[in-house]
């Protein structure tokens, strides 16, 4: 047996206690690809080492509050994370998340050696990171009021625009979860007008107030939620565009579905599982019109020549 190896991982065994309420077996298990046996033999050693370990009986294992041990140094790989984190929090919209992971970094950071500190301040301006969106146009502080309406299981009273309709309306819902997903945030929960899961995209919430009731009722967890909510349908696009030109289109086709793609000796076949809307991906497409073609299916192209004509009357009246 690997002594040092073995070593290491119940010093990770033990820091993974502290830093949770309850660790499960299975949790050990799949994070450090060993037995069960391997784990139950590591938590007996850190006991015998005078590791308070509690066992809660179909929950899992904990460490006595209060009993601390200060971390083990930082490798460098894991300084250089700490920075790409600070640096991507730094454009988080919610003012108040942002402010609570400063002081919680501050706290990371005191550990530091001096070495490692000062390489920190050296790379601090080496790595630059564009968010994904404009915090302008969510509601300041709205991930931190869905998630202490969670927390709280209270209800939250939003203003709600849906893209179909014109006029923002009032909605009562109980928060199940939040999820980033294709450039927009996203809270799931149960709509009390339409007594159903439904999701709402943050930047259309313009007003958000958590009222003093109660949920109505215990939700299932967000994943199994999602799995079963609205199964996402999806339908199969295939473009061709230019080899010359085609690297235009990389840097997004991925929020639109994209699968797989075949080059010859002038062109780029792509195929896509659009699960957008497809006028979504008509209007994306436009952008590339000059050196790409849509192949199937049908209705997609008959839908951007209407496009394009509408376009091109709008222009004729404007120039005549």
């Amino acid at each position: 047996m690997d002594i040092s190896k073995r070593f290491d991982r119940i010093l990770q065994i033990f820091f993974l206690l502290q830093s949770k309420a309850m660790v499960t077996i299975s949790e050990l298990q799949s994070r450090f690809e060993t037995s069960k046996r391997t784990i139950y033999r590591d938590l007996k050693a850190l006991e015998t080492a005078g590791v308070p370990i509690s066992y809660h009986d179909g929950s899992g294992y904990s460490i006595s509050e209060g009993f601390r041990i200060q971390p083990s140094r930082f490798t460098q790989e894991e300084v250089l994370s700490l920075l790409i984190a600070e640096k991507m929090m730094q454009k988080h919209q919610t003012k108040f998340i942002k402010e609570q992971f400063e002081s919680v970094l501050i706290k990371v950071k005191s550990s530091l050696q001096l070495q490692q500190k000062i390489a920190l301040k050296h790379l601090y301006d080496k790595l630059q990171i564009k968010p994904e969106f404009e915090s302008d146009d969510y509601l300041p502080d709205i991930i931190n009021t869905l998630l202490s309406s969670i927390s709280g299981h209270q209800i939250i009273k939003i203003s709600y625009h849906k893209s179909s309709e014109r006029d923002y309306k009032i909605r009562e819902v109980e928060p199940v979860g939040l999820y980033f997903e294709r450039d927009f945030w996203y809270v799931l929960a149960f709509c009390l007008l339409r007594s159903d899961y439904r999701n709402f995209r943050l930047d259309r919430i313009r007003q958000a107030d958590i009222t003093a009731v109660p949920f109505t009722r215990k939700h299932p967890a967000m994943q199994e939620l999602r799995e079963g909510l609205n199964p996402e349908t999806t339908i199969p696009v295939t473009i061709r565009a230019d080899l010359e030109f085609a690297h235009f289109m990389f840097w997004e086709r991925d929020s639109y579905g994209f699968c797989k793609e075949e080059k010859d000796n002038n062109s780029v076949i792509m195929y896509f599982n659009c699960g957008m809307h497809p006028t979504a991906f008509v209007r994306w497409f436009l952008r590339f019109i000059d050196f790409a073609e849509i192949i199937e299916p049908v209705s997609l192209k008959t839908e951007l020549t209407e496009i394009l004509h509408k376009g091109l009357k709008r222009i004729d009246g404007h120039t005549s």
